[in-house]
């Protein structure tokens, strides 16, 4: 299984390590790190995500997220660019300054533990910081389960106007072929997105789908009607002459309130 963070915390610097890895330090109570979710159970091989929300006015300095399992610290993810093979954020902190939240697809028994995510303020000769109050992560599932197409939400319910994520993890052992998106079943299932092609204005691609051994084929649709209430499939095709079906996800639900 490929390590969670391609940087461990021994290339940080002295300074920053001392205060991150032990969390010593001036504790900033201006502000907040929120972390909507005390604990989460996901099965091997899902997409984990993990939500953190910094007050819109925090003063300037980076955020970090690190696992805490025993004795074990260990930094999961930084938002400056580095590679971290499996985590990606969730929103764009260029645009969005205040969603700090990311995701890990192909999830693993060895990613237990419990997730902080933390803010760093910058300043001399002090530096401070404020770490949520940690998700605590389980991970659920048999061998065998990991070699599935995955949907990890059975329903979801959202309201007119809004935006709804579809979460999907197709293993990287599949064979060649493509992914696609279907709302209903049968020969009436109606096409929603295709990774390789077509126009759909209103869904966008989450995962990294042209980078190596990507597993998460996950979508967002936007502006959410009562015509799109049902049931979606996230299915794997083998490629052929022509593709054939190689197995579906088990569907999610997805409710529209007015």
């Amino acid at each position: 299984m490929p390590v969670l963070a391609s940087q461990t915390c021994p290339l940080l610097p002295s300074l920053l390590l001392t205060l991150l890895l032990r969390f010593t330090g001036t504790s900033d109570q201006e502000f907040q790190v929120t972390q909507p979710e005390s604990s989460i159970s996901v099965r091997a091989g899902e997409i984990l995500t993990l939500g953190c929300n910094v007050s819109a006015r925090s003063p300037a300095g980076p955020v970090l997220w690190f696992r805490e399992n025993g004795q074990e610290r260990r930094l999961i993810y930084n938002f400056n660019g580095s590679q971290f093979p499996r985590v990606t954020q969730v929103e764009d902190t260029e645009f969005n300054q205040t969603d700090y939240s990311i995701r890990i697809s192909n999830v693993s028994p060895k990613d237990v533990g419990t997730y902080y995510c933390v803010k760093l303020t910058i300043g001399h000769p002090d530096m401070s910081y404020v770490s949520g109050s940690g998700t605590y992560v389980s991970v659920n599932g048999t061998t065998h389960e990991i070699f599935q197409v995955q949907q990890s939400e059975m329903t979801q319910t959202v309201s007119i106007g809004e935006t709804v994520t579809l979460s999907c993890s197709v293993p990287d052992s599949f064979p060649k072929g493509p992914v696609l998106w279907f709302k209903g079943s049968g020969p009436s299932r109606e096409l929603i997105y295709n990774f390789k092609e077509g126009l759909f204005p209103r869904v966008k691609e989450i995962g990294h789908i042209t980078k190596a051994g990507n597993t998460d084929f996950s979508i967002r649709i936007s502006d959410i009607s009562l015509a799109d209430a049902g049931t979606y499939y996230c299915v794997k095709f083998k490629e052929g002459k022509p593709d054939r079906e190689f197995q579906s996800g088990p569907g999610t639900e997805v409710f529209v309130t007015s």
